[in-house]
């Protein structure tokens, strides 16, 4: 019989951390690889070597949400982390009658593309992408005999204490006081902060619904916006400067991954975002991370 506790694989990370802030230690188990818990007060239980979280522990979960994964590193470590770790984790799930596992994924199972709906096809560009696709093909499988599997592919996270490639963003219009935008159409990416993806996933362990599904930001991110907020923040100007068609081709053959992040728009479509009708938070965080990057 499953209990009422949620297990958090992987709570030492960001988005981890932010899960068990949500949860509270009432109701947050946190397990990592590590031999204490990340978050003081908080219960612990370390995962054993192949990634298997504590029967005893699973025993009293009515959900399992694993944020644990890797971004980088080579074929191995990717395998071993993104898809034989979750695979470990749904089969103990499993065994000790938890009803849901919410398995952390991601959009770079769908590549390059700029509208991503429920429909979008899988095309992953890199290793990383490639190895969610794979997971989650895997651990779908497991699903059945009252446990149910649902994995939320996630965009592009970060938090005011964790800004991620926002880092590098800034750096640029810091060093340039403006950021390239396309002169043929705007640049918005579909984005989420670490407690709203937090947000996301506790709904997620809370109803029956399975299967892929994907949730962002019900706010979109675009430069207007963060030029926005640089100036009301932190009273810089930056502007947007129009870059040409040509130049934008020229880029993303030269450079893919600068181009990629500059001038690729990635917008999820409000009828598939599971996280629609959730609160925006982004802006507010974007807000929190000027503050703190430029008024120390």
């Amino acid at each position: 019989m499953s209990g009422h506790s949620i297990l958090v694989v992987g709570a030492n990370g960001g988005l981890g951390r932010a899960l068990l802030h949500e949860l509270g230690p009432e109701t947050a188990i946190a397990a990592t690889r590590t031999g204490r818990s990340p978050l003081p007060g908080f219960e612990h239980a370390p995962l054993g070597p192949d990634g298997t979280p504590p029967a005893a522990a699973l025993a009293r979960c009515c959900g399992v949400i694993n944020a644990a994964g890797r971004v980088t590193g080579d074929d191995a470590t990717l395998e071993a982390a993104n898809i034989r770790l979750p695979l470990a984790i749904a089969r103990a799930a499993k065994i000790a009658g938890v009803a849901k596992m919410v398995q952390v994924s991601s959009f770079a199972t769908t590549g390059t593309a700029e509208h991503i709906g429920a429909d979008t096809p899988e095309r992953p560009i890199n290793a990383y992408g490639r190895s969610k696709a794979v997971a989650d093909r895997e651990i779908l499988a497991l699903a059945g005999d009252g446990f149910g599997i649902e994995c939320l592919r996630l965009p592009f996270m970060f938090s005011a204490t964790k800004p991620g490639l926002l880092s590098s963003l800034l750096s640029l219009s810091d060093r340039l006081r403006m950021l390239p935008g396309r002169a043929d159409r705007p640049f918005r990416r579909s984005m989420f902060s670490y407690a709203g993806a937090a947000r996301a996933l506790i709904m997620c362990a809370a109803d029956s619904r399975g299967g892929i599904s994907y949730a962002a930001d019900p706010q979109l991110f675009d430069y207007s916006l963060l030029t926005t907020i640089l100036g009301e923040e932190a009273d810089r100007t930056v502007r947007i400067v129009p870059v040409p068609g040509p130049v934008v081709a020229a880029v993303n053959i030269l450079v893919p991954a600068v181009g990629r992040r500059l001038f690729r728009s990635s917008v999820l479509a409000p009828f598939a975002n599971r996280a629609g009708e959730c609160p925006p938070g982004l802006e507010a965080e974007l807000r929190q991370l000027v503050r703190i990057r430029y008024h120390r």
